[in-house]
Order: structure tokens, then sequence, then C-alpha cells
């Protein structure tokens, strides 16, 4: 008799199955957004596997609701330029696919930017700007309403953001969210923070990422934050990886208003620059293990984990290891 397969294994399974095309598109400036322009709700639509490229500001730019965007079975398309999902686009996902940001026609655009949308899900998907900046992506900011509910699953994040802004540009810049879930991803070379929770994060989940903030990043690891007129509170960060930060691991900075409710649980955590916790104020950290978690090979940002990483006891499972499988 086969053993019943684990939730995590029936996720695995599904997050593997090629898509059903409603419609399909090949490689060429502005294809990737006529093919999304054609989709009615609930369509999917598949890019053949090459280069996409922008005719206008944005190599795609969601303003339709419940439609998905993947790469064709088999195959990984590149976008190549930045993207929106505006208000209009809730329900809608990228998944599967390689983005490559320009930082856009002036160099100071966010590679995805998530404006006001509810429910938009990006996953099983390569991200980066190779250092173009500005952040890989930006979750709400205070032109728009909140982005509501967001999902970010199982994507890989590396050099984003330019190591010439200081500390401005980040892997995940959560600037107006509410109720998000930022789960199962890989980072290293983030130009600041792997996570800035900035100004205005809200009720979001930061579990089973794994981070490796060293250099060249200027800060590394995750922040709780806020500015003179927002604070974000209620922010879970568990259990996670956070090593190598070039400053904490984890840390927070307020402008304003001190946060509340925020917690920083069950992480295991090494080699932070300045430490592991910076002054815990606004959050609580709570049952985190320091130690090192043995990566297979970080040089080569191979993060799976050793059979014998303390880590694992922690944090449960590998996440390197899931995404091994399905990139």
């Amino acid at each position: 008799m086969k053993p019943k397969p684990t939730n995590r294994a029936v996720a695995q399974t599904r997050a593997t199955q090629p898509a059903t095309c409603s419609k399909v598109a090949s490689p060429g400036p502005g294809t990737a957004q006529a093919l999304l322009n054609s989709l009615a709700p609930g369509q999917v639509g598949c890019l053949r596997g090459g280069a996409y490229t922008a005719t206008g500001s944005y190599v795609l730019d969601f303003s339709n609701r419940a439609v998905t965007i993947t790469s064709y079975p088999g195959e990984r398309a590149v976008l190549v330029g930045v993207m929106v999902f505006r208000n209009g686009a809730s329900g809608s996902k990228l998944s599967r696919v390689a983005v490559e940001g320009t930082g856009g026609p002036t160099g100071r655009s966010n590679t995805i930017q998530i404006l006001g949308a509810a429910d938009v899900v990006i996953e099983d998907s390569d991200l980066t700007n190779k250092w173009r900046g500005r952040s890989c992506l930006i979750i709400g900011d205070g032109s728009a309403p909140a982005a509501v509910r967001p999902v970010i699953r199982r994507n890989r994040f590396h050099e984003c953001g330019s190591l010439g802004n200081g500390n401005q540009d980040h892997a995940i810049y959560a600037a107006n969210v509410v109720d998000g879930k930022i789960t199962d991803n890989l980072f290293w070379n983030s130009a600041a923070y792997a996570l800035q929770l900035y100004p205005n994060a809200q009720r979001t989940l930061f579990a089973h990422n794994v981070v490796d903030g060293g250099s060249p990043s200027v800060t590394g690891g995750v922040i709780f934050g806020g500015d003179s007129a927002d604070a974000s509170s209620g922010n879970v960060v568990e259990p996670n990886v956070l090593a190598d930060s070039t400053r904490y691991n984890l840390e927070s900075w307020w402008g304003g208003a001190v946060g509340t409710g925020n917690v920083a649980r069950s992480n295991c955590l090494f080699g932070g620059g300045f430490g592991e916790i910076g002054a815990a104020n606004g959050f609580a950290p709570q049952g985190n293990l320091v130690a090192s978690p043995g990566f297979v090979n970080k040089g080569a940002h191979d993060y799976r984990l050793r059979a014998d990483s303390p880590c694992l006891a922690v944090v449960g499972y590998d996440t390197a290891a899931l995404l091994s499988k399905l990139h």
C-alpha cells in the first residue's frame, strides 16, 4: 500500500505540473504584452522559451483580473524589462519565468510593482535586475491603495538593486501591503535588505525563506520599520535561515510611532556582521537559534542544508533543496 503523500509533497507536485495553455506567444518585442491583453479571466497565457522585451514602458502591464502568464511547459521564458500589476489585476499570476529587470527608461523603476491589486501571485521564478536598480519587487506604494494578500513563493531573488544606492534598493520592498505571504524563497546578493517591511507593511508573513545577506550587500537580512506617518505592525518572520548579513540578520528602524505585534521567531541566525539581532525595538524575538546553517556550497550559491545542519531542527525542511527541484 503506497503511503499517503504529505501536503508539502502534494504542493511540490502541483508546482511542477505543466500549465494548460489557453493561448501561446513566441519571443519578440511586445509579444508578451499582446498575449496578456488577449486573455480573459481564468485563462493562461504561455510564453515559448526565449527573450521577451517591451515596446513601451513595461514588458508586462497587468490590468486585467484573474489571468496567468507562465512559460510554455518544458521551456523557460525570459522577460526583460519592468512590469506592473495595477489595481484591476486582482487574482492574476506570474509563474515559472525568468525576469531580468532593466531599471526602466530612467534606471529608477522597481522591476516588478504590485500597485493596489489584491491576491496577486508570483511563483516559481528567477528574479534579478543585475544591479541595475531599483528593488526587484515592490509591494504597494504611497500613490495607490495597499496591495492585499499578495503571495510570493518559491522564487529566487539575486543581484537586486544598485550598489550605488546605499540602503535604498532591496530584493523585496514591502512598502504598503496587508496580509502578504512571502514563503519558500531564496535570496542572495541584494544591494540592501532581502526584505524591508517599511513603512506600512501590515500582518505580512515571511516564512521558510533562506537569506544570504553577505557582501556585496550593504545591509542584508530583514528590517521592520516605519516613517513619520506609518508603522509596520503585526508582521511575522518565522522560521527562516538568515545568514551572514553585513549588518544584523534582524533589525528595525522607526521614523515616528513604533510598530506593534511584530514577531521574529524560530529562525536560524548566523554570521551577522554587527550581530544576529539589532536592538529589538518594535519586534519581539522568540526562540531563535544561533548556529551555522551548513550550506552545501555557499560560494556557488548552493544553499541546500547538509544533513547535519542544526537549522533543520528549527526550520523544519530544506527550502533550497525544494527550489533545486523546481528551477
